[in-house]
């Protein structure tokens, strides 16, 4: 009597480790990139939060404050540090990217009293990275 064993061939498992490793290749790096694009958006939100707050601030005290609470600008979830230059009448917020979120074709993303935007150490405009 001839019995007959079930189960995969050596062919078989490695076809599906191949497949496996293309849709990885193809998938990863559009997670990654979805992935800055959703810590850039949040940071664009953390600096138009910080500037309404200084803009506020200045309103009450006639002068832009030299510093912030933690409570206006930090957030656990953000891969960004922010950072205030400010005179006066005038200020600059900076979002210098951390870790992962370094490699963005955006770099650091600036944001000014008058409301400019701009970027820095970026492989592309400040139009484009504010846009997206």
């Amino acid at each position: 009597m001839r019995r007959i064993l079930g189960g995969f061939t050596l062919i078989e498992l490695l076809f599906v480790m191949a497949l496996i490793a293309l849709l990885s290749s193809i998938a990863l790096p559009s997670y990654q990139h979805t992935q800055q694009k959703s810590q850039r958006t949040l940071a664009k939100l953390a600096l138009t939060k910080t500037a309404h707050w200084l803009e506020r601030s200045a309103s009450i005290s006639g002068s832009y404050p030299s510093s912030l609470p933690d409570s206006v600008w930090q957030s656990s979830e953000l891969r960004y540090r922010l950072q205030l230059q400010s005179q006066a009448q005038s200020f600059t917020l900076t979002a210098i990217p951390l870790g992962a979120q370094a490699k963005d074709a955006c770099g650091s993303l600036t944001l000014g009293h008058s409301g400019e935007r701009g970027v820095q150490n970026a492989t592309l405009s400040a139009t484009p990275c504010w846009e997206r």
